[in-house]
């Protein structure tokens, strides 16, 4: 069951790092065409210049989103690196995390994911950055538990994930 939690992590982690790179992406529409391919009513400057659709430019609170969405990514990154490590040193216990919470991280990613356009709310991220702060209460009340040299490296890694969180 402790398994089947970072499982749960790791395809948050997978479905925002494709939010991420959707929202962020600069293969839009227009780009990368076969020279000479001009959309109707497009004029090149020159001679065989492809032209671009022109970009959007985001407005301050898109980019404040994008660079809390790639916080929390990094967050979710290190904890699954915590977890794996827990694996490997044979102290990861039946009741690590609560399957509930790595339920609730991925059901928050996969709502992101399909909302219209792609757009973050900051609700969503509140959200999201709420379960990764429950993910890691939990983790330290488990480490606390441990009381090994491998759990005293993981508190102090998880005091600081536990500091690091941006504010919504």
């Amino acid at each position: 069951m402790g398994l089947c939690s970072l499982t749960h992590q790791i395809d948050a982690l997978n479905i925002l790092n494709e939010l991420r790179d959707h929202g962020t992406g600069s293969n839009r529409e227009g780009e990368g065409r076969c020279p000479g391919a001009l959309a109707a009513g497009k004029v090149a400057a020159r001679p065989g210049d492809v032209m671009k659709e022109p970009r959007r430019l985001k407005t301050i609170a898109e980019r404040a989103r994008e660079n809390c969405l790639s916080r929390l990514l990094e967050i979710l990154t290190q904890l699954i690196s915590i977890e794996e490590d827990f694996i490997k040193d044979g102290s990861y216990g039946k009741s690590l995390l609560k399957r509930k919470d790595s339920v609730d991280l991925k059901n928050i990613c996969l709502r992101m994911a399909v909302a219209e356009g792609g757009s973050r709310s900051d609700r969503d991220l509140r959200e999201l950055r709420d379960c990764l702060r429950l993910i890691v209460i939990s983790l330290l009340a488990h480490v606390r538990d441990e009381n090994n040299l491998s759990s005293t490296v993981s508190t102090h890694r998880l005091r600081e994930l536990s500091n690091s969180f941006p504010e919504i």
